[in-house]
């Protein structure tokens, strides 16, 4: 199973290397660093207009006869070169499908921080937490709008292996699409998710939920034993645990949970 294989993938360990430079060195180039076969593609928002970029890499030999997993990832300036990466050795070595990634970035011409703040939480109006915000909604329907048909027709991929990865409020986010539009994706992964939006309103939502009890699905958390957000405030590793008890408590039968927390980790 896709999934498995994915569980494979993250054992790997990232180095960045620094490498020194000396006074007297310049640059020979000014070129931008790109990443192989990598496209970026700027797509409209249907409801809002909004535009964002997608960050495509293509599985090396892609070939239109054959139907490959796509995982979809937020706040793709960072994560994006980052899961890339990871996957490098775990696919040449056979570990994991060659599969295409697709990174959903902030919205153009806006800040990053009010973009993803905005796009990935589900309410509004939160204590010390300035306007914008709320519009989860929205962005969720961009994603099955518009993103996801997009990819889908201009790429052979396969609509049933859809991963999503996000971290912190992406990881909220991904939460909330799992809760009210669960299919979009046949595997979450989920890093620290930020439960203590609005007074933990995603475990509210999740008691509230009815999901199908035939749903197929696979949900992985991670999270830093040390996480403590918002000036000690929040104790992030009891919330995913409990987020994570509240989901295994309805026995469905193909959805598969694990929650990992990371020894010594922040």
């Amino acid at each position: 199973m896709y999934y498995h294989l994915l569980r494979r993938g993250r054992r790997i360990v990232l180095f960045i290397l620094a490498l020194p430079f000396f006074g007297d060195a310049q640059a020979e180039s000014t070129a931008a660093f790109e990443l192989p076969r990598t496209q970026v593609v700027a797509i409209q928002d249907s409801g809002t207009k909004r535009r964002y970029e997608l960050h495509i890499q293509l599985p090396k030999n892609y070939t239109a006869g054959q139907k490959y997993p796509v995982v979809y990832l937020t706040d793709s300036a960072y994560t994006f070169p980052i899961t890339t990466g990871a996957a490098r050795y775990p696919v040449n070595s056979k570990q994991m499908e060659h599969l295409l990634f697709v990174g959903i970035s902030w919205q153009q011409g806006h800040p990053a921080d009010l973009s993803r703040q905005r796009d990935y939480t589900p309410t509004a109006n939160v204590a010390g937490y300035k306007d914008p915000s709320g519009e989860a909604q929205q962005h969720l329907a961009f994603i099955r709008n518009d993103v996801i048909p997009y990819i889908e027709q201009n790429f052979s991929t396969d609509p049933t292996q859809r991963t999503y990865i996000g971290n912190s409020l992406g990881g909220l986010f991904g939460v909330y699409i799992f809760l009210k539009q669960p299919t979009t994706f046949k595997n979450y992964i989920i890093g620290s998710p930020s439960v203590w939006w609005d007074n933990k309103y995603l475990l509210a939502l999740e008691s509230q939920t009815t999901l199908d009890k035939h749903l197929e699905a696979n949900m992985f958390m991670g999270i830093g034993a040390e996480e403590i957000a918002a000036n000690l405030k929040y104790d992030m590793v009891g919330d995913a645990q409990q987020l994570y008890h509240q989901l295994k408590a309805r026995k469905i039968a193909k959805l598969q949970l694990e929650l990992r927390v990371i020894e010594h980790a922040n």
